[in-house]
Order: C-alpha cells, then structure tokens, then sequence
C-alpha cells in the first residue's frame, strides 16, 4: 500500500513539474508575443488560443500535487472540535464521495477526448491544433486529482511508520 501511495504522490509531482514547464512557456510565449507585437508590427496569430490551453493544462496538472501538499481549502469548521476518531471517518467519507465523482466526471472528460480523437477536431485558429490533445491533458489532470482524492481517503488508517 506504501508504494502505490508513493506512486502516486510520484506522479503528482511529475505532473507539477510539467505543469511549471508550461507555465514558463506561456510567460515565454506572451513575450515573444510583445515583443514581435512591438519590434516588427505583427503576431503569431495564436497566443490567445494558445495561453488559454496553457492555463487549462496548468489548472489540471497541479491540482493532484495541490490536495497532497494541503494547499486546498478546506472548510473544517465543523470538524475542528470532533473527536479524531470521527472526524477521520467523515474525511473518508468525504474523499471517497469526491473520488467517486471525480471518477464519474472523467467519464465525461474521457468521451469527450474519444469524439474529438475520431472526428479528427481541430482548434479553429491558424495553428488548427487537434482538441484531443487539451482534452487529454484534462483527462490525465483530472484521473491524478482522482488518485491523490483515493489516497486521501486511505492514508489516514496507514500507520506512520509504512507510509513514510
């Protein structure tokens, strides 16, 4: 259980990582963009479609690694003052109905990257970039936030010294 646990906390952080790199993409891309706007009076025609994708792959990406680190809000108003015992099962409770409809809301991401595989879906800008690829970005986000929500809702009964 340990190792699917660091599995997955592995591939969270690989998929942080990837998010930074995109991040330092667009930062890199909407220079070049002022830039070539200022310097030579014209554009790459696509920056907007562009950074749009970018922000999406960076909001899907880091959300795994986000739950893991405890960067997410949580509202334990309720929970503050119960027993741990208690508060631990609604926790479960809660990440296993998150994971559950986190699993059903891929469902949706995962039809909705086959339509575009199989219709062959282009972006309507110059570059025409095929829509599975944002879709499957999405889908991988969402599947990890899936994982890392499963993780939460059995880390807790780990005892410390297994988990690491």
């Amino acid at each position: 259980m340990r190792l699917l646990l660091r599995a997955i906390d592995a591939v969270s952080y690989s998929a942080l990582i990837c998010a930074a790199a995109i991040l330092i993409y667009a930062v890199s891309h909407i220079l070049l963009e002022t830039v070539i706007r200022t310097l030579f009076d014209t554009s790459t025609h696509v920056l907007d479609e562009f950074i749009g994708f970018a922000v999406l792959s960076i909001t899907f990406l880091s959300l795994s690694w986000t739950l893991r680190d405890g960067g997410m809000i949580q509202v334990n108003l309720l929970t503050l003052r119960l027993p741990r015992r208690i508060k631990q099962a609604i926790e479960f409770i809660v990440a296993a109905c998150a994971t559950g409809l986190g699993a059903y809301f891929c469902t949706f991401l995962w039809r909705n990257l086959i339509k575009n595989w199989k219709r062959g879906a282009v972006s309507e800008s110059v570059a025409e970039v095929p829509l599975w690829i944002p879709d499957a970005i999405v889908f991988a986000g969402a599947c990890l936030l899936v994982l890392q929500l499963s993780a939460l809702a059995i880390r807790p009964f780990i005892p410390k010294t297994q988990e690491g």
